[in-house]
């Protein structure tokens, strides 16, 4: 494991050594949870709560962790179909919401990540958020990350018929930046799950794991990324070239 994990430090810096001669690049796209913000030891015990509220049981921290990434709605049906079990969406989708916002203190805010966000955007890079969460999961943090006025443009798994790992979201950021196809493998995805890789892949944009978030770094080098970042300084390095 810390062969796999040696080697994915080397590629980030082979990758960081080639930027320069990159092409200039089109767009900024960001996942939220655990890449602008720590919540995913919260993510996890708020699924712990619903899971032992409504099926009497839960997962393990880890396979808990291995679904965020995912949309809400797929992770409360992670035992099977909410009807089976006599559970109805609005509440268990309510609970996990009103058992995290409760615990909200339990959120860290990553501000030398959101400093990166807020730096390409005043460079002239337009920014969009892809992100998992449903609409009332973004409204109710998007506030506390301090970056509205930097974004541009949010999507979230309301917005899509096929959310991460499937690419809708990143494909309608670069529609709505208008980005053509020429440019678009130039355009960067920053997350921190395999399912934010596999979405930048199938999207045919540059995805770059972060590992301070839900995955492992071997993990995230495992999807063959554009390359992964073990610190804020190593994406500000990839991102931004000679500054």
């Amino acid at each position: 494991m810390a062969d796999e994990v040696k080697m994915g430090v080397e590629a980030e810096s082979d990758r960081i050594a080639k930027a320069s001669e990159l092409d200039s690049v089109p767009c900024l796209l960001w996942d939220v949870d655990g890449t602008l913000v720590d919540t995913t030891e919260l993510i996890s015990a708020s699924l712990g709560h619903v899971y032992q509220k409504y099926y009497g049981r839960t997962l393990p921290d880890a396979e808990r962790r291995a679904l965020i990434g995912t949309p809400l709605s797929k992770q409360v049906r992670v035992f099977g179909p909410l009807e089976d079990f006599g559970i109805a969406e609005a509440d268990i989708l309510g609970d996990f919401i009103a058992y995290y916002e409760v615990h909200r203190e339990r959120e860290r805010i990553l501000h030398d990540v959101i400093a990166i966000l807020i730096e390409g955007k005043r460079r002239g890079l337009p920014t969009g958020l892809v992100t998992s969460k449903n609409r009332e999961e973004l409204a109710n943090t998007l506030p506390r990350l301090g970056i509205a006025d930097y974004v541009d443009f949010a999507v979230t798994a309301d917005d899509i018929p096929h959310p991460k790992p499937a690419p809708d979201g990143i494909l309608l950021a670069l529609d709505y930046f208008a980005i053509p196809a020429d440019r678009r493998p130039n355009a960067f995805y920053i997350g921190d799950t395999v399912h934010d890789m596999h979405a930048a892949s199938a999207a045919g944009v540059r995805g770059v794991g972060v590992t301070w978030g839900a995955a492992l770094p071997e993990s995230l080098a495992a999807t063959n990324p554009y390359a992964v970042c073990t610190t804020p300084e190593a994406l500000h390095a990839l991102l931004f070239p000679g500054s």
